[in-house]
């Protein structure tokens, strides 16, 4: 497979601009922060508090015994730390995933928002649980969100448009996604919004008179028994968004594998497929992500007709129970581990934050 992309980026990459004098994609990594605390962070802690999944905790998480572990993200130098890791692995920004203001899982977008070393690292937004927020909450939400797209550090695009990502869910909250443009544009802003689904064709069809300018993903999941097999269906969808000629940010994964969650269900997906699930891919190696992640970086180069903004987006930052990470985890002899983010700073090794 990965041959063959090598061939089919040359061939739907622009003959009119060449891969040398592209700058250095954008990448940037998801954060789903579920480690702060609260109802979430119970059922993850239960998620991973068996010993064979230890090797996922993150890098501050607690071993109590071979059962129980204690996680929490919210001490104090946490967030630096991530920030001093993120800047290692050669990240420009990260993608929150935003939740409701007064949620323990807005406490590290908080952090970060205050930390003194925040500037080494930019951010964006993924909406998704801001738009579906309660009827009452949801003009606060909206005119939040809005703010933060004025906040120093913000990711742009394209001469100063803000990068805003949203999930795809089952029933895309499209009227309050047009009020949230609504809103941005009155404030000045003209954020470049990608729409993160499944398929890139038929993505783009569908929100492309939406207020969307792209489309990208979230994950990727799969019954692939190796993550090499999963790397490459991902890069597949790349090759997919190229032929159709839609604007895209491409994907990276980092792996994909819920048995910590089929063990100990978690309360926001009691009926999700995954649970039936007998084959999930291997645990990624450092030395795989980062060849995926170099193909992803040729990919965007050679392809700047579709790629316009010139930026790639991870799954995840720290997705540890779900299988997907880069952040350090918590290694045998209790520091972290920092492998991944190791290797990726092999691909990204001369990325610099102006």
């Amino acid at each position: 497979m990965r041959e063959l992309l090598s061939v089919l980026l040359i061939l739907w990459g622009s003959v009119t601009f060449a891969e040398e004098t592209r700058p250095v994609p954008l990448v940037g990594a998801i954060r789903w922060d579920a480690w702060t605390g609260g109802r979430v962070t119970e059922q993850v802690e239960r998620t991973l508090g068996p010993l064979k999944y230890h090797e996922r905790l993150p890098w501050f998480a607690e071993v109590i015994n071979d059962q129980t572990v204690k996680i929490d993200g919210s001490r104090t130098g946490v967030m630096d730390q991530e920030i001093d890791f993120a800047v290692a692995a050669g990240l420009d920004y990260w993608a929150f995933l935003v939740y409701p203001e007064a949620s323990p899982m807005s406490v590290a977008l908080k952090h970060y928002l205050q930390s003194p070393k925040r500037s080494q690292i930019r951010f964006c937004l993924i909406l998704h649980n801001t738009l579906n927020a309660k009827d009452d909450q949801w003009p606060g939400e909206r005119d939040r969100a809005v703010a933060l797209l004025k906040e120093p550090g913000y990711q742009k695009v394209l001469d100063g448009r803000p990068l805003v990502y949203a999930f795809a869910g089952k029933a895309f909250p499209f009227v309050r996604f047009s009020e949230f443009l609504a809103a941005a544009r009155k404030e000045g802003a003209n954020p470049y919004c990608v729409y993160m689904g499944w398929n890139p064709a038929s993505d783009f069809e569908r929100v492309t008179k939406t207020g969307f300018h792209a489309v990208s993903a979230y994950a990727k999941s799969g019954e692939q028994d190796q993550f090499t097999n999963l790397a490459a269906s991902v890069e597949n969808d790349w090759l997919k968004a190229a032929q159709a000629g839609v604007p895209y940010v491409p994907l990276v994964t980092t792996g994909w594998d819920k048995r910590p969650r089929q063990d100990h269900p978690v309360s926001w997906e009691t009926n999700d497929s995954y649970h039936a699930q007998k084959v999930f891919p291997s645990q990624a190696t450092p030395a795989e992500i980062s060849a995926h992640l170099g193909c992803a970086v040729s990919f965007v180069k050679v392809n700047p007709r579709i790629c316009e903004v010139n930026a790639i987006i991870i799954y995840a930052w720290n997705e540890h129970d779900e299988g997907g990470w880069l952040a350090p985890t918590r290694g045998s002899d209790g520091k972290p581990d920092t492998s991944r983010i190791d290797a990726t700073r092999k691909i990204l090794r001369t990325r610099r934050i102006p």
